[in-house]
């Protein structure tokens, strides 16, 4: 996962941090001026998220859905406006509290549900099941939220960024089907090469999101027959919760028996 901020005014966030992964911006006016091309420009490095506030503005990847802003019975027809325009992946944000007001306006109307943006201000960095991000940080600094934000993002980042990573090539996308929703090993083959890597993928649904699944420790070993294991588990501060890819880097390996528990079937790339 990771961490984004928005703010009303963008030269805040510097204050916070000079070179954040996203930041999100307003790019529509009801009271309060939209952010200039300078104030993007200050983030050349990060991922822009582009907020409206106004149902009738038809651009952005995020329509505000609070007080003052949009109303959940204008969300529906914002999103589907935005995917006659071209863009297939509209978000809502809304508080936690609105949300059920904003799934029931959609299904009312009969439009395909959005991603989903949620304000839950827990102060923890946990997305609930359903959404693609959570501002669980407001005000931390002068006028800035944060947030959490799942490591693919359909509509914001490229679809570049769900293959593997730079200088590696792919040399075989399997999918798993789980045998039960228990503890289970699955047996990979790789290439012996110092790139040798697998990604695990929880499959995403059409809403952007995906079940969660849990990988424990990765038994792997080179032509030599010595252990060149990634066992992630023995890091006190793994996290064996995914919600979306993610690389475990094998180098030398020639096999790998990956531990895991999934629900439902999944892909891993092997890559080298």
């Amino acid at each position: 996962m990771r961490i984004m901020y928005d703010a009303v005014t963008a030269r805040n966030i510097l204050k916070k941090d000079r070179r954040p992964a996203l930041v999100a911006g307003y790019i529509d006016r009801i009271k309060l001026a939209p952010w200039s091309a300078a104030d993007w420009d200050m983030f050349p490095d990060a991922l822009k998220v582009r907020i409206v506030k106004k149902a009738s503005t038809n651009d952005g990847h995020v329509l505000d859905v609070e007080p003052g802003d949009a109303t959940p019975a204008e969300a529906p027809g914002w999103a589907r406006m935005r995917r006659k325009s071209g863009f297939a992946h509209p978000v809502i944000y809304c508080n936690r509290s609105t949300w059920p007001k904003v799934k029931a306006a959609f299904a009312n109307q009969g439009v395909e549900p959005p991603l989903y943006w949620i304000a839950t201000a827990t102060g923890k960095a946990e997305i609930p099941a359903g959404a693609i991000a959570a501002q669980y940080l407001l005000d931390v600094a002068p006028g800035i939220d944060v947030s959490v934000v799942a490591d693919y993002w359909p509509g914001v980042d490229s679809p570049a960024s769900l293959t593997t990573e730079p200088e590696v090539e792919l040399m075989e996308r399997i999918t798993v089907t789980p045998p039960n929703a228990g503890q289970n090993t699955v047996r990979l083959n790789l290439s012996g090469s110092a790139g040798a890597a697998i990604v695990v993928r929880p499959r995403i649904n059409r809403d952007g999101v995906s079940k969660p699944m849990w990988v424990g420790n990765i038994f792997a070993w080179g032509s030599d027959k010595t252990g060149v294991g990634h066992n992630p588990k023995t890091d006190p501060n793994y996290d064996d919760r995914l919600t979306s890819h993610r690389r475990f880097a094998l180098p030398g390996a020639v096999w790998a028996d990956l531990e895991y528990s999934a629900a439902e079937a999944f892909e891993i790339d092997v890559v080298g």
